[in-house]
C-alpha cells in the first residue's frame, strides 16, 4: 500500500499571528486605531492652551511664568512674621532623612579667590585649545577647571584673567591647591581695589583685613551660596523695626557659614535680620473717606514726627475756625492745604510691605492727589481684602529675630532645599478680578454692557432676517434674484471699506461713544444670515403656507404661526453666530467708544491689561476665562440646534 504525503499548503503554514495581521477585519481596525490617535493628538494640541489658561487662572501670579513651570496650581505655605502683615515663606529640606519645613534665616555668597603670595607661575594659553570650564571640587575649594590639550599632553588649568589676543591667562590646579581660598562675596566685595603682579603679568584684585594682616587676593569664581534654616516657630518672635536702628554687632558661626548678627537701638541683645524692605503707612479707604478732611496749612501748626497707632507719622494741631484745636496726623501734604486725620480716629492706621502695593490706582480728595490700593490683603490663606489709601512716606523697616534663634539653625545649599507647597485651586484671581477698579468702574460693568448689545443685536437680526430672508424665499418681485446677488456681493467687502464712511455717518449722527453703533445695524439685516435663514425657509413645504393663506392668514400672520415655528432651529443657530460675533467684537467698540463705563468685555480686557497686565497676570487669566464662560455655556446648551439649523439651511437652494 503506497503512501502518499502531501506538503502543507500556504495559508495551512501561516501562524495565527500571521493570519490575523493580514486579515481584513485588523487592518480596518488599526485604520481606526490610527484615525482616533491622529483625532485625539490633534484634539490635544488644540486643546492645551485652553486647558493652560484654566489652569493659569487659578494660580497666584508668580506661579503663572514660573521655570521649570509649574502646570497644577499649588499653594506655598507661609506663617506670619510676628505681629505684622507680612508673610515668610516655607521651605521644605531632609533633615536625618526626615522631610522638615523651615523658614531661611538668611544666606551668605561665597566666592574662590587666590592669594597672590602663594602663586608663582601663570601661562598664557590660546582659547581654541582649552575646553569648557567644569566646577570641581579640589581640596573642598570649588575651582572652574578646563582641559589645555598643548604638545600632545593634557593639563588641568583654571584661567585667572584674558590675555593678549585670544589668550587666557591660566594656572595649573596643582599650583592652585594651596593658594586657593573660600571667601564671602561681601568680604571680598567690600576690599580695596588692589593691581597684583605675578611674574610679568599685572591683575586686577582685592587688598583685604585677613587674620590680622593684609591679603591680597585675585577673584576668579565660581560663586556659591549656603543658606541658613531654621523652625518655622522663629517667625513669631520677629519684631519690626526701623533699618536706621540695626548696628552691625558681629557674625555668628552657623555649621560652614556665618551669620550676620545686629545690635537694634533701644532693645537688648543681639538679632539676625530676616529680610529689611521697604514699608508704607496705610489706611482703610473707608475710613479715609468718612473721617479724613481737607485743612488749610495756616489753621496748622509746625509738623512734628509722633507715632500713630503704632506707625510714626507728621502730626500737628488743627484749629479750626469755629472750634476747639485738635492733633491730627498728616495722611496727604499739600502746598497749602492737606489731607488730615484726628488721631484718635485713626484706628486702621498701619504699615504693610510696599511688595503688596505695587499696582494702586491714582484718586484725589478736593484735587490733592493721593493713590488706592484695591484688593490688599492682610496675608495668610483665605484672608479678607480691602482697599486702603497709601498716606504719609515710606519707611526702611527690618524683620529682626533674637540671636538665640541661631543654636537651632543649621545651613544647607540651594540645591537641597525646595518650596514647601500643595495643590491648591484659589479663586483669588477670580474675585480679584471683579473687585479691581478699571478706569472708573469694575470688570462686572463690561459684561453687562456686553449681554446688553448682545440682546439688541439678537433681537435686531432676528426680526430683520427672518423678514428679509421671507422676502427673497417666498415672495415673487421684480429684480428679486438680482437683489439677492446684490446682497451677496457685500458679503465680499473688506470690513475696513465700510468702516469710514459707516463712521462718518454715526459721527454725524451724534451717536459716537454710544452703544448705538454697536447694535443699530442688525436691525437692517446681516447678508450671511439673511442667507442662512432663505435656505432653511426654501426647504419648508408651500403648502402649509397655502393652507395659511386659505385660512386668511396674511403674510405676517404667515411667518410669525407657520414659518418661525417651523425654524426654531434656523433662529436658534442666528442667534448664537449674534452672539459670538458680538461677545468677541473688539474693532468696532473700540473705534466707537472712548469712555470705560460703555465697554463691552472684549475692550475691556484689553483696557485692564493695559492697567495691570504686567502685574497681575493672574487677575487678566482670570477675566479672560470668566469672559469664555458664557459662549462656552450657550454652545454646551445650544450645540444641537446649532448643528441642526446649518445643516438643514443648505438642503434647497
Amino acid at each position: 500500500m503506497d503512501v502518499h504525503t502531501h506538503a502543507p499548503s500556504a495559508a495551512q503554514s501561516m501562524t495565527r499571528w500571521e493570519r490575523l495581521r493580514t486579515s481584513k477585519g485588523w487592518q480596518r481596525n488599526l485604520r481606526h486605531a490610527g484615525s482616533y490617535a491622529l483625532l485625539l493628538a490633534g484634539s490635544a494640541f488644540m486643546l492645551f492652551p485652553m486647558l493652560w489658561i484654566i489652569s493659569a487662572s487659578f494660580k497666584p501670579g508668580w506661579q503663572i511664568f514660573t521655570q521649570p513651570p509649574i502646570w497644577i496650581p499649588q499653594h506655598w505655605e507661609e506663617v506670619r512674621a510676628g505681629s505684622t502683615n507680612r508673610m515668610i515663606s516655607l521651605w521644605q529640606v531632609e533633615v536625618d532623612g526626615e522631610p522638615q519645613k523651615v523658614i531661611e534665616l538668611g544666606v551668605r555668597r561665597y566666592t574662590t579667590v587666590i592669594d597672590a603670595s602663594k602663586l608663582q607661575e601663570v601661562l598664557s594659553a590660546p582659547t581654541d585649545q582649552l575646553g569648557e570650564a567644569a566646577a570641581t571640587d579640589v581640596n573642598g575649594i570649588t575651582l572652574n577647571v578646563r582641559e589645555w590639550a598643548t604638545n600632545g599632553e593634557t593639563r588641568q588649568v583654571v584661567a585667572l584673567a584674558r590675555g593678549d589676543g585670544d589668550t587666557l591667562i591660566v594656572a595649573d590646579v596643582a599650583a592652585l591647591q594651596a593658594a586657593a581660598l573660600r571667601l564671602p562675596l561681601d568680604e571680598v566685595n567690600g576690599g580695596d581695589r588692589a593691581e597684583i603682579l605675578i611674574g610679568e603679568t599685572e591683575f586686577r584684585g582685592r587688598e583685604l583685613a585677613f587674620d590680622g594682616s593684609t591679603l591680597q587676593v585675585i577673584p576668579i569664581g565660581p560663586e556659591s551660596q549656603l543658606s541658613v534654616m531654621g523652625a518655622p516657630e522663629i517667625a513669631a518672635s520677629a519684631l519690626l523695626v526701623p533699618a536706621e536702628s540695626l548696628s552691625s554687632a558681629g557674625f555668628a558661626q552657623v555649621g560652614e557659614t556665618e551669620l550676620p548678627l545686629v545690635a537694634v537701638e533701644g532693645l537688648d541683645g543681639d538679632y539676625i535680620t530676616l529680610v529689611s524692605e521697604t514699608w508704607q503707612p496705610v489706611i482703610d479707604e473707608a475710613e479715609f473717606d468718612d473721617k479724613a478732611f481737607i485743612a488749610a496749612r495756616a489753621q496748622m501748626s509746625e509738623t512734628e514726627i509722633k507715632p500713630v497707632n503704632g506707625v510714626v507719622m507728621q502730626v500737628a494741631t488743627y484749629t479750626p475756625e469755629d472750634g476747639a484745636p485738635v492733633e491730627v496726623a498728616v495722611l496727604v501734604s499739600g502746598t497749602t492745604q492737606s489731607v488730615v486725620i484726628p488721631v484718635e480716629q485713626a484706628t486702621t492706621l498701619r504699615l504693610a510691605q510696599m511688595g503688596g502695593l505695587t499696582s494702586a490706582r491714582g484718586d484725589q480728595l478736593n484735587r490733592i492727589p493721593y493713590r488706592v490700593q484695591d484688593g490688599f490683603s492682610e496675608g495668610g490663606e483665605g484672608g479678607e481684602t480691602t482697599s486702603v489709601a497709601l498716606v504719609g512716606d515710606t519707611r526702611e523697616m527690618a524683620l529682626v529675630a533674637p540671636s538665640a534663634v541661631v543654636d537651632e539653625a543649621f545651613d544647607v545649599a540651594p540645591e537641597a532645599i525646595q518650596r514647601a507647597m500643595y495643590t491648591q485651586f484659589r479663586f483669588d484671581g477670580y474675585r480679584e478680578a471683579l473687585q479691581t477698579k478699571v478706569g472708573e468702574t469694575y470688570f462686572g460693568t463690561f459684561f453687562v454692557n456686553s449681554f446688553i448689545l448682545v440682546v439688541l443685536n439678537a433681537i435686531g437680526h432676528v426680526v430683520s432676517c427672518i423678514v428679509v430672508a421671507y422676502a427673497f424665499a417666498r415672495l415673487r418681485a421684480p429684480g428679486k434674484n438680482f437683489f439677492f446677488v446684490i446682497l451677496l456681493g457685500t458679503m465680499m467687502l473688506p470690513y475696513p471699506v465700510t468702516l469710514v464712511p459707516v463712521y462718518e455717518i454715526f459721527r454725524d449722527l451724534g451717536m459716537v461713544n454710544t452703544l448705538w453703533p454697536l447694535f443699530l445695524r442688525s436691525f437692517f439685516g446681516n447678508a450671511f444670515l439673511i442667507f442662512m435663514l432663505r435656505q432653511f425657509f426654501m426647504s419648508i413645504p408651500r403648502e402649509l403656507e397655502e393652507a395659511a393663506r386659505i385660512d386668511g392668514a396674511h403674510v405676517l400672520q404667515i411667518i410669525r404661526h407657520v414659518i418661525v415655528p417651523l425654524s426654531k432651529p434656523a433662529i436658534a443657530t442666528v442667534i448664537i453666530f449674534t452672539f459670538w460675533w458680538t461677545w468677541n467684537s473688539f474693532l468696532e467698540p473700540f473705534i466707537y467708544l472712548s469712555s470705560p463705563e460703555l465697554f463691552p468685555v472684549s475692550v475691556g480686557l484689553n483696557f485692564f491689561r493695559d492697567q495691570y497686565g504686567t502685574i497681575f497676570y493672574d487677575r487678566l487669566i482670570a477675566a479672560s476665562v470668566l469672559s469664555m464662560v458664557p459662549m462656552i455655556v450657550l454652545f454646551f446648551f445650544a450645540q444641537r440646534y446649532f448643528i441642526e439649523g446649518i445643516q438643514l439651511s443648505g438642503l434647497k437652494g
